[in-house]
């Protein structure tokens, strides 16, 4: 399967220049590990219309296979990146989010705190993380044993089981 992915960072401190963006820069370079074509799609502020501009972007006009976002999953008034996805999915993905979670326990007891998402929206995966490099990396981990396989159904491959 020749499968694409996008990485955006959703964070107003990072597009502020109050620090830099390692959790959009580890995704990016462990997700060429799974034979991914990898883009950045940018850093964009906590903003519910530019979230959404990005879904619509990535899922309907330049279609990938996974669109990936780090950041804006905590529970600050501020983060709002699950407020901005969710109504744009067509389907969502608990188990992956709850695996997620479940897994993220094993590096630090706050794992549950964050509202991460994941789902689709047509043919294209819809995963949001939080805005840890940590947090990315454990995420990955938990997904790279079936990714591949979730990518393909999605965009209506159905490889046997």
């Amino acid at each position: 399967m020749n499968a694409s992915a996008v990485v955006i960072t959703i964070s107003t401190g990072i597009v502020a220049g109050q620090r830099a963006d390692s959790s959009g820069v580890a995704l990016r370079d462990r997700l060429a590990q799974f034979g991914l074509t990898v883009s950045d799609g940018g850093i964009i502020p906590d903003d519910n219309l530019k979230i959404q501009q990005a879904v619509l972007r990535f899922c309907d006009f330049k279609p990938v296979s996974l669109l990936l976002f780090t950041g804006g999953t905590g529970p600050t008034p501020d983060d709002v990146t699950p407020e901005a996805i969710v109504p744009l999915l067509d389907r969502r993905y608990e188990g992956i989010e709850n695996a997620i979670h479940d897994d993220g326990r094993s590096s630090t007891p706050r794992a549950p705190m964050s509202r991460l998402v994941a789902g689709a929206r047509g043919r294209t995966v819809i995963i949001a993380l939080p805005g840890s490099p940590g947090a990315c990396t454990d995420a990955l981990k938990t997904l790279a044993p079936f990714l591949m396989h979730l990518l393909s159904l999605t965009a209506g491959t159905f490889d046997p089981h």
